[in-house]
Order: structure tokens, then C-alpha cells, then sequence
């Protein structure tokens, strides 16, 4: 009866573990057909180009979309950014893009996909974005005859433009949607023919006689021509009018400046801040009397350069042209009242202010010249176990950096989407820099001698994700290397990292490319660079117990210190990080510097 029991407890046991392996691959079925963009019934999406970056799929997506409105992008559940004109049911749609291919509008390798592994739409010129919605499908349909030629489709009606007021604007709009807040294609006179192709509430999907389709307000369409007089063919959509913008004027030569009366500011500070307008990030804080010259205008805002080298834009309703100086005789004695014991203290200066706010720069104990950071922690992994540290050690680093005169680029928990426009903004962002600071906290790992930073959403699961779901850092250093420019680059990414081990072993043995522990060391090559890794090259760094990596603290105790010289200053982070772990972590350095660094001196 015991061994009855036994054997009826594991066919349960069995049943009950299928029953848990379909439940849970029904739920990822559901999941993914959620995201899935897909027209439905047998309509595709024709596709005709894809790219592995959202920039280069957009920048191909406009080519397309004068001709064709309904272009749209989308991000694919590999990491690629397909292209589609828009959608179209079959099979007109085949002899639609057979009719487009045989005229050259369209390259040969087109194809329709049902829209499976489309996950949203990032970009569209209908202006609708996001995932699977009746808005997108709506927008996105393409009408046009399918044979590809002008005439109407067997189940479309013939109609005429009529109804303006010859008084008014005298056109209707065709647009993306069905609606006003959709983009206008072309204005379309009195009389213009139409073929109505489908309908949304009010609004007609029409196509005109050279094949081009949107959508129309139905008021203004009718099935008889409205008089006789010839209609004027449609004439193109103006182009939005961008908000206007003030050009940069220089100031030449430079005039000298004063920060003046700060009372009417509300506070007792002027802002220095990154770009012309209170958007941008605040670099310093300038008290009354600081003295500037002033490089260029742009508005009301003022670009200016204080004694330190430091460069920003402050509001010009508070800068004051400087007044000439005058010779001081030292016989000369200077007489005036006593100053009450109310009366208001004289001015704070440059140091007390930093002492008073520690997230402002001390403008004068740093070195001159432009200062721009990179600082990217990424903790949140999708396919990995959290990292604890990183989000905070690029948080708390930035803070530092700040007081110390840099410009800061920041990223939290970044895609490869994301750290590739963040990089993109860092690249720009130093054209003019004389020091360029990148600290990177997070996974990363080494193949063939060459370094990978890691997004959060990489999976690394075959032998093309090193290509389209990481960042070779090797790119990245030679941006940052220029003539005249001085480089530092610092990476806490040394940790131990599953997703590189599960991505050695989905290369087998076969491939020649290994992927090797820990990151492998980089040249500094001809650059003025300075590299620093938190960990010897190919061994494993800690993420540490407390709020940031061991590294990232020692840097944290030492990178403030007046007067300490770079290389020094790296001497003493891996000292204190031997001395932590133990012996266990040793970080590394290799510099090419051509003269000494100090962050404060």
C-alpha cells in the first residue's frame, strides 16, 4: 500500500511539474505576443532596411518618408531597428512591393513581417510612437491601389475634394491620422480626386492619383466634383516652423566683466552654468565682484571665463562691464567710519562659500581649462543579479567631480540605447575640453584582447551580441584622445560576471575568440592618457560590502586632496584597496601623460 502511494505521489509530481513548465511558457507566450506589434489577420509590415542603432534607422527612415508618410522604426527583440513603410493586408500587398521594386523605390530584399518580433515603434512619421495601439495601426496603414499604380482598388469609391471656403484657408489637409494632431503631407485644392479607401469616425483614409495616401476630414470630401473649374494639383505641406532661435554672437576682443548687484537675483550668488539658458546644469556659483571676461552672446545670456580657466554662461542682467583700474599709492590712506556691529558682513569669499555650499567648485585652487565627465553606473541588470555599487559609486563620483570643476555627463542603469546617445553627448560635449574625465561602474568583459562595456539589457546569449548589445571601450578611448587634451579614464567593471560566462559558452570551441577573466589592458597609445582599472588585468574586483565598491572609496578619500598629483594619487587608491581586501585586489594603472594633473591644487 506504501509503494502504491509512492508511485501515484510521483506521477502527481510529474503532472504537477508539466503543468508548472506550461503554465510558465504560456504566460511567456502571452508576454511576448503582448509586446509584439502585429497588424494582424494578413497584414505585414514592409520592411526595407534594417540597422543596428536607432540613430542610423532613423537617419535611413527619413530618406524614406517624403515619399512614403507612414514610415515608422522599430526596435526588434534582437537588438536591430527595423525600418517598415507601414503595414498592408494580402496579398495586394505583394504586388504593391513588387510594383515598388521594379521601379527602384525600394530596395530588392524587401519583405512584409507580421510584426512578431517588432516590440514598440520608436520613431514614425506619422508622429505616433510606442507599442501595439489603434492609433499606430491606424496611421501606419498603407492604402495605396494594390497593383502600385494610380487607380482606384476594386472595393474603393471615387470622391472629389469639395466644400472650402474660397475666402478661407481654400485647401483640406491630408495627414498621417485621423486627426488634426497627425503631421500634414500635402494641402489639397478644390476638386481634387480622390479614392476614399476606408473611414475613422469622421476622418476619411483617401489616396491620391499618384499614390500617395493619408487621411482626410470627411466634411470637406464628397462623391461629385463641387464645379468644373480644373483642380490645381496638391501642393506640398509647409515644414513645421521651428521656434526661433538666437545665434551665438563672439565678443571681440574679449571684454572684461564684473558681477554686479545681485539684490534684485534673490539670491547672493550668480549661477555659471553649461549652456545658455537655466535648463542647463549649474558649474559654479559667482559671488559679487568676481571679476570675468566675457567671450560671446547669446540672448541675455553671456558666455564667460573666469581667472581659473573655468568657462560657462551667466545671465548678462547681472554682469557689469568692469570698471578700469585704478593705480593705488601705498601713502595714500584710506578713511572711513567704523562698521557697526549690525552692519552687514563684507562679501564671502570664494573659499568660504565652498565651505558653506561643499557642492560648488572652489574657483580658486583649481587648475585652468574646461573640465567634462562621463560617469555611467549601471546596477540594474535584466539578465543578470543586481550589482549593488555601481549606481552608487557613479552618483557619489559625480557629486566629487562637480566640486571640482568638471562638467558632469551622467548615466543611471543604462540600455545600449541609452549609454550609446550618452556617449554620443559626452563625444560633443569634449570637442573643446583640455581634460576629459570617463568612469564606468558595472559588468564589462574582455574578448580577444578587447574590452566590452555591459547595458542592462544585454543577454549575451550567441555570437553576434558582442556586436549589437555591448560598447567597445577602445572606441570611446579614441575619441578621448585629441591633440593638447588630457585624458583619465577610471573603470570599476572588473566584477565577477555571469553574462560573459554564459556568453563563452555559447561561442563553443570552434571560434577563436576567447573570452578571457577580468579585462584585458589597454595601450594607451599616442594619447595624453592616463587608464586605471580597479583591479590588476584579468582578475575580479569586489563590489564591496558597504554603499560603494572598494575601489570607487578609495578614490572617493583621495581624489579632493589639494596638491596631489595624479600618478600619486593613484599610488594611494591602490594602497588603501590592497589594505582593505586584504591583498586580494590590487588596482592598476598605465599612463602616457606628457605633464603633471592635479584635480585640486
Amino acid at each position: 500500500m506504501h509503494r502504491h502511494g509512492s508511485h501515484a505521489a510521483r506521477h502527481l509530481t510529474t503532472f504537477g511539474f508539466f503543468l508548472v513548465s506550461a503554465l510558465c511558457l504560456l504566460v511567456i507566450s502571452l508576454q511576448e505576443a503582448r509586446a509584439a506589434v502585429m497588424p494582424g489577420g494578413n497584414g505585414g509590415w514592409l520592411v526595407v532596411a534594417s540597422r543596428p542603432s536607432a540613430p542610423e534607422a532613423i537617419s535611413t527612415a527619413r530618406g524614406f518618408a517624403g515619399r512614403f508618410p507612414q514610415t515608422t522604426v522599430f526596435q526588434s527583440n534582437n537588438g536591430w531597428f527595423a525600418i517598415s513603410l507601414g503595414w498592408m493586408t494580402q496579398p495586394g500587398g505583394n504586388r504593391y512591393r513588387a510594383s515598388l521594386i521594379a521601379s527602384g523605390a525600394i530596395p530588392g530584399d524587401s519583405y512584409f513581417h507580421n510584426g512578431q518580433r517588432f516590440q514598440f515603434a520608436i520613431w514614425s512619421a506619422t508622429g505616433v510612437t510606442g507599442g501595439a495601439s489603434q492609433s499606430l495601426f491606424a496611421s501606419t496603414r498603407i492604402a495605396a491601389p494594390p497593383s502600385g499604380t494610380p487607380g482606384p482598388a476594386p472595393s474603393a469609391q471615387q470622391a472629389y475634394v469639395t466644400g472650402l471656403d474660397p475666402t478661407g484657408d481654400n485647401f483640406l489637409s491630408l495627414r498621417t491620422g485621423p486627426g488634426t494632431r497627425y503631421r500634414e503631407i500635402v494641402r489639397m485644392g478644390m476638386n481634387t480626386p480622390l479614392t476614399i479607401l476606408g473611414r475613422s469616425g469622421s476622418w476619411l483614409n483617401v489616396a491620391l492619383s499618384d499614390g500617395r495616401t493619408g487621411w482626410a476630414y470627411g466634411k470637406y470630401v464628397s462623391t461629385v466634383p463641387g464645379y468644373t473649374a480644373s483642380p490645381a494639383p496638391p501642393t506640398v505641406a509647409p515644414a513645421p516652423v521651428a521656434p526661433a532661435t538666437v545665434a551665438k554672437r563672439s565678443i571681440t576682443p574679449p571684454r572684461r566683466g564684473i558681477v554686479g548687484d545681485l539684490s534684485a537675483s534673490g539670491d547672493s550668488f550668480l549661477s555659471l552654468r553649461a549652456g545658455a539658458g537655466t535648463r542647463f546644469a549649474e558649474i559654479a556659483r559667482l559671488l559679487q565682484g568676481t571679476d570675468v571676461t566675457m567671450l560671446a552672446q547669446q540672448g541675455a545670456w553671456f558666455e564667460v571665463e573666469l581667472s581659473n580657466g573655468m568657462r560657462g554662461w551667466a545671465y548678462g542682467r547681472y554682469l557689469d562691464a568692469a570698471r578700469p583700474q585704478q593705480s593705488a599709492s601705498t601713502n595714500v590712506p584710506t578713511i572711513g567710519p567704523d562698521r557697526p556691529q549690525d552692519a552687514p558682513s563684507p562679501p564671502a569669499s570664494s573659499s568660504e562659500l565652498t565651505q558653506s555650499n561643499p557642492n560648488l567648485p572652489d574657483l580658486g585652487a583649481l587648475p585652468e581649462g574646461k573640465r567634462v565627465a562621463l560617469v555611467i553606473g549601471n546596477s540594474a541588470y535584466e539578465h543578470a543579479p543586481v550589482l549593488p555599487n555601481p549606481k552608487n559609486d557613479a552618483t557619489d563620483l559625480m557629486e566629487s567631480l562637480k566640486r571640482l570643476g568638471f562638467t558632469v555627463i551622467l548615466g543611471l542603469d543604462q540600455s545600449k540605447v541609452a549609454m550609446e546617445g550618452t556617449v554620443r553627448d559626452y563625444v560633443r560635449a569634449i570637442q573643446d575640453a583640455d581634460v576629459a574625465l570617463f568612469f564606468y561602474a558595472g559588468h564589462a568583459m574582455q574578448l580577444s584582447g578587447r574590452n566590452y562595456l555591459i547595458p542592462i539589457d544585454a543577454k549575451l546569449e550567441d555570437q553576434t551580441a558582442v556586436d549589437f548589445e555591448t560598447i567597445e571601450l577602445g572606441t570611446l578611448l579614441d575619441y578621448m584622445n585629441a591633440p593638447g587634451r588630457l585624458s583619465i579614464a577610471l573603470l570599476d567593471a572588473c566584477r565577477d560576471n555571469p553574462l560573459s560566462r554564459r556568453f563563452s559558452r555559447s561561442l563553443g570551441v570552434s571560434r577563436s575568440s576567447q573570452v578571457e577573466r577580468g579585462l584585458a589592458a589597454p595601450q594607451a597609445g599616442g594619447g595624453n592618457i592616463l587608464i586605471g582599472f580597479a583591479t590588476a588585468p584579468g582578475e575580479v574586483a569586489l563590489d564591496g560590502d558597504e554603499d560603494n565598491s572598494p575601489f570607487t572609496t578609495a578614490l572617493l578619500s583621495h581624489i579632493e586632496t589639494p596638491g596631489l598629483e595624479i600618478e600619486i594619487m593613484m599610488k594611494r587608491v591602490k594602497a588603501d584597496v590592497y589594505d582593505s581586501t586584504r591583498g586580494t585586489q590590487s588596482p592598476w594603472h598605465n599612463s602616457a601623460l606628457r605633464r603633471e594633473f592635479y584635480f585640486r591644487k
